[in-house]
């Protein structure tokens, strides 16, 4: 072994022994990172399936989902009178449903404001979007208070 190799391959093997305790220690980090649990079957039987089109407002941004972010402009947030559909590259489609939001929260961050969505069962405490500048006044408008 030529010097510094074993260093480095000791490295190496640390980093992933750690991991792999990590991974078995905290799951709840590691798996579904991509998705969010889904609706009440009550709330879930009230979103209609939109195109693109149909939707009245279509926001390019930011956005975390659990611990997976994405910046602009991997982040779609699309938006009717009664539901919002968030789309984030390699996650799958977020549905929400106006009956299940019971309060938008504007979030303060070095970098801008996020947008957090309150419901009552907390399904979309981990996940933030980050729209352009004007979209509290957009969504507003469309009574997403």
């Amino acid at each position: 072994m030529r010097p510094g190799e074993g260093i480095a391959l000791t490295v190496f093997v640390a980093f992933g022994v750690t991991t792999a305790i990590i991974r078995f220690r905290w799951p709840e980090k590691f798996e579904g990172l991509r998705r969010v649990p889904p609706p009440d079957p009550a709330h879930a039987r009230q979103f209609a399936a939109l195109r693109d089109e149909d939707y009245d407002l279509v926001l390019r941004g930011g956005a975390q989902v659990n611990y997976l972010k994405a910046t602009w402009p991997l982040a779609t947030l699309l938006v009717s009178r009664g539901q919002i559909e968030l789309r984030v590259y390699s996650v799958e489609p977020i549905r929400i449903v106006r009956a299940e939001v019971t309060g938008l929260w504007w979030v303060r961050y070095p970098f801008g404001r996020g947008l957090r969505f309150h419901t009552a069962s907390g399904r979309l405490d981990k996940v933030t979007v980050w729209p352009p500048g004007n979209a509290g006044e957009q969504l507003a408008e469309l009574g997403w208070h």
